[in-house]
């Protein structure tokens, strides 16, 4: 990558990042961070990400996450935090329930997700690991699996 399409990228990421740090300050990212337009993260969320970092467009991120190094994320994915709580029929209505516990996700280093993967709170991703598109990750994926489904199941270990 020529230099200056490096400064360029350098640039826009601190652009699209700066107004979620004025409103979180709980952002850390290493050097190469690149998000993409219409990268997100709730005010409820706290972001880490290392070195190396890609980050597709329209990538919501609505809990706490933490990336390793040399990560590539597609556009569309989504990184879930709790959900609504849905017990207690009758006593209040769903809306108004509140939510679950927000458990951290994390993604380890060497990671590829797919467009359009839904990540769900308290997952990790290991390193080496792949996320076939449109895959929902309920559970943890071990390192070097390729895992693809609804939810997202084993395909099939990386290879040499």
């Amino acid at each position: 990558m020529d230099i200056i399409r490096k400064i360029r990228r350098t640039i826009l990421a601190f652009l699209r990042l700066l107004p979620m740090r004025l409103m979180l300050r709980d952002i850390k990212v290493g050097s190469n961070f690149y998000c993409n337009k219409g990268f997100y993260i709730d005010r409820i969320a706290s972001f880490k990400a290392g070195s190396n970092i890609y980050i597709g467009r329209y990538t919501h991120v609505a809990c706490n996450l933490e990336i390793g190094s040399d990560v590539l994320i597609a556009n569309f994915v989504a990184f879930v935090g709790g959900d609504h709580k849905i017990d207690g029929i009758g006593d209040t209505p769903i809306k108004e329930a509140g939510r679950n516990h927000n458990k951290k996700i994390v993604v380890e280093s060497n990671v590829w997700i797919g467009h359009g993967a839904i990540i769900l709170s308290g997952v990790t991703i290991k390193s080496g690991a792949v996320v076939a598109a449109g895959s929902v990750v309920t559970k943890d994926v071990n390192e070097n699996e390729i895992v693809g489904g609804s939810p997202a199941k084993l395909i099939r270990m990386r290879r040499p």
